[in-house]
């Protein structure tokens, strides 16, 4: 598995499969290290692409695989479905990766939920 610039992916849209994942505030501390971990469980096997978009209330993450079968084998890990809202890519899927989801998919993930509370001085 070999991750790629974004802009060699999406200059050739046309030969790469996206899978988007919107990830809720509130789900993990970094959406990105939450969806590049599920990828990394996934372990393409050809070429892949990473961005994101943060939103009010949720961050987008956008993944472009090479091959086919990298980015079936990562829909049926996080249950995207098909839908087409960015024209151009060969096949295009999303979901939503809520806390539950992100629980069971990476365990290894740190959630919002386990930062320690009050002031930094209170973790140590």
């Amino acid at each position: 598995m070999t991750q790629c610039s974004w802009s060699t992916f999406a200059a050739d849209s046309k030969n790469h499969h996206l899978v988007v994942a919107q990830v809720p505030a509130g789900v993990a501390d970094d959406a990105v290290a939450l969806v590049g971990r599920l990828i990394e469980g996934v372990a393409p096997l050809g070429e892949f692409a990473v961005t994101s978009q943060k939103e009010t209330g949720s961050t987008t993450v956008f993944c472009a695989f090479a091959l086919a079968t990298d980015a079936e084998t990562m829909i049926e890990a996080i249950d995207a479905r098909e839908d087409n809202l960015h024209l151009g890519w060969a096949s295009e899927h999303h979901c939503v990766i809520d806390r539950m989801a992100a629980e069971a998919l990476a365990p290894a993930v740190r959630l919002d939920s386990d930062r320690p509370v009050g002031p930094p001085s209170a973790a140590l």
